[in-house]
Formats: C-alpha cells, sequence, structure tokens
C-alpha cells in the first residue's frame, strides 16, 4: 500500500515543485528581433515587449554588458532562466525566436584616456628656463578601459603649476548623467641647472662663484630643496662643509651673521601698538631674519628676539 501512494504522490510534488503550489496565470513572453539597450545589466522586463509578471520581470539575462558589443537570447535560453527560478508556469512565448541585444556606446581604451589626461596637464606645466629642455610630463594611469555611453569629458581636479617630480593627481570623468574619479600618478620632468662643488668647502666659509660648476638635471631625480638656475653665490657662507662634488642645497646656504654674540644691540619691544627700545647684549650671532637670543640690561631677562638689522632685534608679546 505503502509503494502504491509513493507511485501516486511522486508525479504530484513533482509538478508542485516547478510550478508552486497552484497554477500559474497565463502570460506572454514577447520578443523582438534586436533591440538596443545601456551598457550594463539586462532582465527579462527590459528584453519582453509585452507585460511579464513582477517576480519573472526581474530574472537577469545578462550581467554587466560592455558598450560597443552584442549578445544573442533565444526562446530556450530566457525559459531555462525561467525554470530554475520556478517561474515557468504559465509562459508563453510570440515573437521572434531570438534577440540581438546592442549595447549603446563604446569601449574607450586605457591608452586613449591616458593621452587625454596628459594633453588637458600640459597648460598646468612650468615653463622651461631659457636653454633648458622642454619640460614635459609622464602619467601613470592603472584604472583599466571604460566604457562611454555618449560623448565623455575628462577635467584635471588641480589649480596652479604642477611641481617637478612625482605627484597624485585626480581627474573627474563626466558621462552624461554619470560621473566618477579617476586617480593618476604624474612625474614632471622639469629641467634647471644645479650646482656641484669643485674642491671641498669648510662649514662657514664663504661661497666663492668659481668654486662650483653648474650643469644641467632633471628635477624630477635626485634630492629635493637643489640650488637651481644659476645665481651670485658670493657673500653667502656654507652652512655645513661640503666635500668636492656635492651638489649645493638650499639649506646648505647662510647669510653672513649681522649681529656678533657679545654685540650690544637694541631690543625693540612691542606690545599692542606701543614700542619701546631698552639696550641688550646677543648671546649669539644671528643673520637677517634668525632668532636669537637676548639679555635685556634693564630687567637681565633672557629673551628670543628675531634679528631686524645690524644692532637691532625685535621681541613682541
Amino acid at each position: 500500500m505503502l509503494d502504491f501512494r509513493l507511485k501516486f504522490l511522486l508525479p504530484v510534488l513533482l509538478a508542485w515543485s516547478l510550478t508552486g503550489p497552484a497554477a500559474a496565470a497565463p502570460w506572454l513572453c514577447t520578443l523582438p528581433d534586436s533591440l538596443v539597450v545601456p551598457a550594463g545589466n539586462v532582465t527579462l522586463r527590459d528584453l519582453s515587449t509585452s507585460p511579464v509578471p513582477s517576480a519573472a520581470a526581474r530574472i537577469l539575462l545578462v550581467a554587466g554588458g560592455q558598450p560597443g558589443t552584442t549578445v544573442v537570447l533565444d526562446r530556450r535560453t530566457i525559459l531555462r532562466r525561467l525554470v530554475s527560478q520556478r517561474l515557468a508556469g504559465g509562459v508563453g512565448f510570440r515573437g521572434a525566436d531570438t534577440t540581438v541585444l546592442v549595447f549603446r556606446g563604446r569601449v574607450t581604451a586605457a591608452s586613449r584616456l591616458q593621452e587625454i589626461m596628459k594633453k588637458a596637464l600640459e597648460p598646468y606645466l612650468p615653463d622651461a628656463a631659457p636653454g633648458a629642455p622642454a619640460t614635459w610630463l609622464e602619467l601613470q594611469y592603472t584604472g583599466g578601459d571604460l566604457g562611454t555611453d555618449g560623448e565623455f569629458s575628462l577635467t584635471p581636479m588641480w589649480s596652479g603649476t604642477l611641481r617637478p617630480g612625482r605627484q597624485a593627481i585626480r581627474f573627474g570623468f563626466q558621462d552624461g548623467g554619470r560621473s566618477r574619479v579617476l586617480p593618476v600618478a604624474v612625474i614632471v620632468h622639469h629641467f634647471a641647472q644645479v650646482a656641484r662643488s669643485s674642491r671641498r668647502i669648510p662649514h662657514g666659509a664663504r661661497l666663492e662663484d668659481g668654486s662650483f660648476t653648474w650643469e644641467w638635471v632633471d628635477l624630477a631625480d635626485g634630492p629635493q630643496g637643489r640650488v637651481t638656475g644659476r645665481r651670485a653665490l658670493s657673500g653667502l657662507l656654507a652652512a655645513r662643509t661640503l666635500e668636492a662634488g656635492s651638489i649645493l642645497l638650499e639649506q646648505d646656504l647662510k647669510s653672513p651673521p649681522v649681529i656678533l654674540a657679545g654685540d650690544p644691540v637694541e631690543l625693540k619691544l612691542g606690545r599692542g601698538g606701543v614700542l619701546v627700545s631698552v639696550r641688550a647684549y646677543a648671546r649669539r650671532e644671528g643673520s637677517l631674519g634668525q632668532t636669537i637670543p637676548v639679555k635685556n640690561q634693564l630687567t637681565g631677562q633672557l629673551v628670543n628676539a628675531r634679528v631686524a638689522g645690524p644692532g637691532v632685534v625685535e621681541w613682541r608679546y
């Protein structure tokens, strides 16, 4: 008796598993011969020209369609998707046996995007110095090809002049109503003359133009802060010992002191709009603009004052 019941119930259970607990109402899926769609995903709602049940309408037929490509769908493929989701009950087909999907737009190659970006950054390059090689840039974009649904624009999110060397830049990408940010790395090759010492120069020694040779270099390579552009070095002091062949850096330069340790100085004390002067003594030598300790002769107090000129320091409190 048990075997007889199983043989009777098995077809019923199988039919129920395919069609659901109750028979589905009949409905039609109408296929066009061809259809132009935006790039991206395509569901049954996008494909059928006649209304379909809401559950069936959400079935994904194509994922991530690329601009400028085509995909062919036939009734069997669609029916298989419906069966796998248990949504095939009551379905009927009419119209074309197959539909050719054409995805709008085109794919723009990464190399083309990089070319557009480089051209957009050219107005931001620093001007080449007289007699120097032309300034140029490298651009490294790793975002890959992009699908576009029509005309697009790439705008650098940058203002001012690009500096020599490597830096990160962002581009705004606009494609119709869509927008995104594309990061890139930019290396600006800008050339300048730098000074190289032709002999050993001790710390504190006066610099002389004849002690240096000037050579063209690419500022994208080598240390930052090099003294650039041929300039007069006479009158400046070496802030460190420079070995022969050393590249001169801005931090290697210092102006000669205008105040020596122990010198009497005029200490100008300022507060608000009131300024008074008292006599003081420098406790350390200082160049113009440096801050040095001085001792107020009137109060004996030590203050750190800025060197304003020969024999003059200022302190505001």
